[in-house]
């Protein structure tokens, strides 16, 4: 919406002056130059001009001053209240990245869409590294602090802080992510339950891979959140901090059954091991197994599940029990099994030999026609022309000598 300054014309002894109001009503004044210099026709017209760019900037209008770029952050990560440690610990490390490109006494209304896009550029390049190795960002960890800009400097545009928001412009989506991950079979699946030393890592394993829970879902879950009778788990997520109910399948249900029958006295969780060192205790599982290792382990077994119950259940159900939308599931999780492209390859193959064989034939029999066709076409040309006497006469003998 556009807000519309009224700016008057005043004279003020030997000069002329402007006057208007600011957003808080506070009067304000500008001198325009003094009289021996400037006629009062000339002065309307500054006043016009001034009016005109308090109209497309009304914050140019308010005697408050933005505060300062580092004061600005420090307070916006405070009053976010509503967000889990892990991202405000982001949101700390985006505060990094800006307070060491940018100055940290620089008003937020003095940075400009050009320097925010010179910013991002620098994380992109590798010239803002702030990582222990010194690598370069990878561009989804550099879209991630460009969405985090975003989102505090919208805080200021809604605090009228500021009237545009620098960030706004800037790309913020990560890529399309490479869906070649590893799919864990079921027989693959037996050989790390296997390899697992005690019944914590064997449902630490099946529930992510079975159940599609979050490693931290799955490590905090406890014997309470099992609906027994319904076969069914609560699970709350780490994210959001919702509840959701996922089903137990028949292999999983007998897992759990099992190690409840076992269980300690007074055990509350269901994968009662250590957080400490829990990607090299896997990758010492996995090499029992005798499996290849993968990226990203407990998360592929969280896509693998999914990518199974999407070829039996609806969409909707299934990203309602891995708990996020169905546009995160198709970018994100979703993977096209080999069982669908060997069942559509198989079909073609049938088809296509079927084609072949009726193909043949088809073509023997075509040749076959052309050819007589041809011949008889042959036949008549000579007959027509030998009726004609078309043919030339045979030379005398010395004709072409001459």
């Amino acid at each position: 919406m556009t807000i519309n300054t009224t700016v008057t014309l005043s004279s003020n002894g030997q000069y002329w002056q402007a006057f208007y109001y600011d957003t808080v009503g506070k009067r304000k004044a500008i001198s325009l130059g003094p009289k021996k210099k400037l006629s009062k026709r000339q002065a309307k017209v500054k006043c016009d001009r001034l009016a005109a760019k308090l109209c497309l900037n009304p914050a140019s209008a308010d005697s408050r001053k933005s505060p300062a770029l580092e004061n600005f952050l420090e307070r916006y990560i405070k009053n976010r209240t509503d967000i889990k440690p892990a991202t405000r610990d982001l949101y700390k490390l985006t505060k990094e990245y800006l307070l060491n490109f940018f100055d940290g006494n620089t008003r937020i209304d003095r940075i400009t869409r050009a320097m925010a896009a010179d910013w991002r550029a620098a994380m992109a390049s590798g010239k803002l590294v702030l990582n222990v190795k010194g690598k370069k960002n990878k561009e989804a960890s550099v879209c991630i602090h460009v969405r985090n800009a975003k989102t505090a400097f919208n805080y200021a545009v809604n605090e009228d802080l500021i009237t545009i928001n620098p960030f706004d412009r800037l790309k913020g989506n990560p890529p399309q992510p490479d869906k070649n991950w590893k799919y864990i079979t079921l027989e693959e699946l037996d050989k790390l339950l296997d390899a697992c030393p005690n019944w914590g890592w064997k449902l630490q394993i099946a529930l992510c891979r079975l159940a599609g829970l979050r490693r931290g879902e799955a490590f905090s879950l406890t014997w309470v959140d099992i609906d027994w009778q319904n076969h069914r788990l609560k699970v709350i997520a780490e994210k959001t901090s919702r509840q959701r109910t996922v089903p137990l399948e028949p292999k999983l249900y007998e897992l759990l059954l099992d190690a409840f029958a076992i269980a300690e006295k007074g055990q509350k969780r269901i994968c009662p091991i250590s957080k400490n060192g829990l990607w090299r205790n896997f990758q010492a599982i996995r090499s029992r197994a005798g499996l290849l290792q993968w990226k990203d382990a407990f998360k592929v077994m969280r896509r693998n599940c999914e990518t199974d119950w999407a070829q039996r259940y609806p969409q909707y159900a299934v990203s309602a029990w891995i708990g996020h939308g169905i546009e995160v599931s198709a970018r994100h999780y979703l993977q096209v099994p080999e069982e669908l492209y060997d069942k559509v390859t198989a079909t073609n193959k049938a088809s296509t030999a079927t084609k072949s064989a009726t193909k043949s034939k088809n073509e023997l029999e075509e040749t076959d026609r052309h050819e007589y066709n041809m011949s008889s076409d042959r036949r008549l040309w000579q007959w027509a022309v030998q009726d004609l006497n078309l043919w030339p006469p045979a030379c005398k003998a010395g004709a072409l000598a001459n």
